[in-house]
């Protein structure tokens, strides 16, 4: 503070006075020069805002506009321009009246002008008289933002709002008119599409479209009749679940290749192709489709839509003809005959197989070759050009035709075709036929001398030989009026067999239904044979033999007869009959003095053994006697049956069994006899030895297998099957077969003697490894 006080009270020095004083010149004169020059470059300005002012003046007034303002409380300090004519107003009359004045008479104006004051910026249109003017209007501002007026623009649009009038009246009546045309439109559009819908619903064909993906997006009604599917259950679906395996990847390489075009190319359709699809029921269906690629109008490609036509019943039918052409063809080929097919320019159009084998050519070699290009001037090759040059449909002719150097001889039958320009040839080869006729022609006089001899034979037989039809004898040897009486051949046709027959047969059977019986089995079976007691014309009767054949004569079945008079035979049947039964007789006798011999000795042996005192040796006599006590039940058995060759195996062995039990009752007490014999008959050369092994085994068991028990048991089976191989098998339950003892070798007499009977009937023995003793035996039934 001092300091600045210090300062101020210093006394200026005169030099730094006038430094001063010319540094204040030197800015003065400047200033000068500055202010001259801004006041050029004002007055400059001013007179280019004159300018422009008159300018714009000039545009105001030429122009259908005006510019007004007012400050803050409304009162015109500016108005100026042409549009003010419309309204009655003078620029300079009316600067400084009040705007609210101006239009008291239009309060929406007046509104509008007071929000504008109120800093909004408005624009509004104002009706004046026959005028209209719209009004933009803002705000007049001062540096500080602070509204100091309001200015505006007033431009008449009389005439564009009467254009714009008339636009909107023109436009309402386009509009009413669109509406009409649309309402036509859309009602012809929604009868055409009602139109398009029954047409695509009732199409036999099936309608489909895809997506990009593959999915069906649409499929008509003919879904149902083609696949089985209601088009609900096909929708949504991929369309490679309806192919079958094999054209599955040809289908999606055709889908690709649709989809592959680009949206510049032409939309062309593919060439319609045929596919196999599934129905739902498992079955194939052939279809014919057609597909185009569905664009969007960008080109965007959307997927594939076409048609497709069930052609199962045409695949059928090819299928049919195919096979039908084949067959012809197999036909034509295995016919044992020359076809072919010629043109009216005398060349082949093909041959069967027959013809080119004959030649030892292909048929294709065939195709196209002159007729005669085998062997040149051919009779054959005259015949076709002959034929062709005349007008008959038809000709046959016989020819021979050298094939593999051998002549053979043809019939050619020839049939024009296809409006007489080709022809069908048909070569039967008739070589044998000749050569079959020409010995036909032979046979048929051999066989009318045949028949002749064949006649005197018929008639020389000493057999009744007569034919017999429906309902009477028609014809009869000779010998047949011999056998029943009869002195001409009148006498015997037209009579039934009933008439030669008593009215009973032998039997007591009626004799007329036994005939049909017997007529009706040679109709069914072709012959019958029989025994019969036939009637002379004089009532006489006589045994004959019968034989019935059915036969064919001129187209209706006969009944051929052979009678046979037997009277001598069955005199000689029951002189055979009386000796048989003697020897009968006889033979049963021999058998019971057999047996009774052969009891004979069983008794003197067992008398015999009473008086002797060594065991062994009683031992040996009691089996003597039942070896021969087994022998003596087979002639007991022959001796009490009717059949004399052959003995009832089951009986035969229960009663030996029975009797060595009773022989050896000591050994015999507590052991049981259990027997499975099946039914079978025996001779006595088998029967014997069987006998006999079944004795030494049982024998053996009752004396040696059950020393070291009280109870036991003895088993006899004996089995047959359809072969005719015989088992029989003699086991027990005792200490078993000693093993240090060999059955095949041994010593005693039993067991040698069993071996050797197997050896008499051709059998096999074995010794089963079983608990106890097991003999099985094993032989072939004598036929």
């Amino acid at each position: 503070m001092s300091h600045r006080n210090q300062s101020i009270d210093r006394s200026p020095n005169p030099a730094e006075m006038y430094d001063t004083a010319a540094i204040l010149q030197q800015k003065a004169d400047r200033l000068t020069v500055e202010l001259s020059n801004t006041r050029t470059r004002l007055h400059a300005e001013i007179d280019q805002l004159k300018q422009e002012n008159d300018t714009l003046h000039a545009a105001l007034h030429s122009s259908p506009t005006f510019l007004w303002a007012t400050d803050k409380d409304g009162r015109l300090t500016f108005v100026s321009g042409k549009g003010l004519e419309n309204f009655g107003l003078k620029s300079r009359a009316t600067v400084g009246q009040s705007i609210f004045e101006v239009y008291r008479s239009q309060p929406d104006i007046l509104e509008n002008i007071a929000s504008v004051l109120a800093g909004n910026d408005r624009t509004w249109n104002a009706p004046e008289g026959h005028f209209i003017h719209e009004i933009r209007s803002a705000a007049l501002r001062d540096a500080n933002g602070e509204v100091v007026g309001a200015v505006g623009i007033s431009t008449d649009i009389t005439e564009r709002q009467k254009s714009i009038a008339n636009l909107e009246t023109a436009n309402q009546e386009l509009k009413d008119r669109l509406q009409q045309q649309t309402a036509v439109l859309n009602a012809a559009i929604t009868e055409s599409e009602k139109k398009y819908r029954n047409l695509v619903e009732t199409s036999q064909e099936l309608i489909w479209s895809i997506d990009i993906q593959g999915i069906l997006t649409f499929v008509n009604t003919a879904a149902k009749r083609i696949y089985g599917y209601e088009p609900p259950e096909m929708i949504g679906r991929r369309f490679t679940e309806f192919l079958i395996p094999q054209q599955r990847n040809r289908k999606i390489e055709i889908f690709a290749e649709l989809l592959a075009r680009t949206s510049i190319q032409p939309q062309t359709p593919n060439s319609p192709y045929e596919i196999v699809q599934v129905r739902k029921d498992g079955t194939p269906v052939h279809l014919r489709v057609n597909s185009i690629v569905n664009q969007a109008e960008n080109g965007a490609i959307l997927g594939l839509y076409g048609t497709a036509t069930d052609i199962s019943d045409r695949k059928r039918s090819e299928q049919a003809l195919q096979e039908a052409t084949d067959q012809l063809r197999a036909v034509l080929d295995a016919v044992p005959g020359l076809i072919s097919w010629i043109s009216s320019d005398l060349r082949y159009i093909g041959v069967n197989q027959h013809l080119a084998t004959s030649f030892k050519l292909s048929p294709e070699s065939f195709v196209g070759q002159e007729i005669n290009f085998l062997d040149k001037g051919s009779t054959f090759g005259e015949l076709i050009r002959n034929f062709f040059d005349s007008s008959s449909q038809q000709i046959w002719q016989e020819i021979d035709i050298e094939i593999n150097g051998s002549i053979r001889n043809y019939l050619i039958v020839v049939q024009k075709y296809h409006q007489g320009n080709a022809a069908v040839s048909v070569g039967i080869d008739i070589t044998d036929r000749n050569r079959a006729e020409a010995q036909k022609t032979k046979l048929i006089t051999s066989l009318q001398e045949s028949e002749g001899k064949l006649r005197s034979l018929y008639e020389a037989t000493s057999d009744a030989v007569m034919l017999l039809d429906e309902q009477a004898f028609v014809d009869c040897n000779i010998a047949t009026l011999s056998i029943f009486g009869c002195t001409n051949k009148e006498q015997f046709y037209g009579k039934k067999p009933s008439e030669f027959s008593p009215q009973f047969q032998p039997s007591g059977q009626d004799s007329y239904s036994l005939a049909a019986q017997r007529i009706s089995t040679a109709m069914q079976t072709g012959s019958c044979r029989f025994d019969w007691v036939h009637k002379r014309l004089d009532g006489s009767e006589f045994p004959a033999e019968v034989l019935l054949n059915a036969m064919e004569m001129n187209g209706r079945k006969v009944i051929q007869g052979v009678v046979r008079d037997i009277t001598d035979r069955k005199r000689d049947e029951n002189r055979i009959k009386a000796s048989l039964a003697e020897k009968e007789v006889l033979l049963k006798e021999i058998h019971h003095r057999v047996k009774n011999n052969l009891q004979v000795i069983s008794s003197l042996l067992k008398l015999q053994s009473r008086y002797i005192q060594d065991s062994r040796v009683s031992a040996m006599l009691k089996e003597s006697q039942n070896r021969v006590r087994s022998m003596a039940l087979v002639h007991e058995q022959l001796y009490q049956s009717k059949n004399f060759s052959n003995i009832d195996f089951a009986e035969y062995i229960q009663n030996l069994a029975y009797n060595l039990f009773q022989a050896y009752e000591i050994y015999a007490e507590g052991v049981n006899l259990q027997t499975n014999i099946a039914p079978c008959s025996m001779n006595i050369d088998t029967a014997v030895p069987c006998g006999l092994i079944i004795n030494e085994l049982v024998t053996n068991s009752l004396k040696y297998a059950f020393e070291e028990q009280t109870k036991g048991k003895i088993q006899i089976d004996f089995s047959l099957d359809n072969n005719g191989v015989c088992v029989l098998t003699v086991s027990d339950s005792g200490i078993g077969f000693p093993q240090d003892l060999d059955y095949r070798n041994s010593r005693t007499l039993g067991l040698r003697l069993v071996g050797s009977l197997v050896k008499q009937i051709r059998g096999e023995i074995e010794l089963l490894e079983t608990a106890g003793t097991n003999f099985k035996i094993t032989f072939a039934k004598p036929k």
